[in-house]
């Protein structure tokens, strides 16, 4: 798996920034929407013991996944978008120069991601996992 230096430096940011613990997820629970959080469940959530604890997905099989499992009613640019965004603040990785797309979790980042997830769900009185 090849990184941009871009990602590779959002990682980074992602990673200081976990270090300031709660305040971290407070914030990003508060700026993620419902959407956002469903994608990071199919890369965070997979309910597996370590080392399966994270999937990996390609573009268009997620996209698949997404619309007949969850139900999701965007479109397909409008939901690459939101992959670019996740990936753009370090909470996913884009694998450089692949086709079709290949997005990854980060390393590192699975229990303050988790504990996003958790915390938007308690937010908005829904279940989680």
């Amino acid at each position: 798996m090849e990184s941009s230096p871009a990602n590779q430096n959002q990682t980074r940011g992602i990673l200081e920034l976990v270090g300031e613990g709660q305040d971290f997820v407070f914030a990003l629970a508060e700026r993620l929407d419902f959407i956002n959080i469903q994608i990071l469940r199919k890369f965070y959530a997979t309910g597996l013991p370590f080392p399966n604890d994270t999937q990996p997905h390609v573009f268009s099989m997620l996209y698949m996944d997404m619309r007949s499992t969850s139900r999701i009613t965007i479109g397909l640019e409008a939901f690459r978008k939101r992959l670019d965004y996740l990936a753009s603040v370090g909470l996913i990785t884009k694998v450089a120069r692949s086709n079709p797309a290949s997005y990854h979790p980060v390393k590192g980042i699975e229990q303050p991601v988790r504990a996003v997830i958790t915390r938007f769900m308690m937010n908005h009185g829904l279940n989680h996992v």
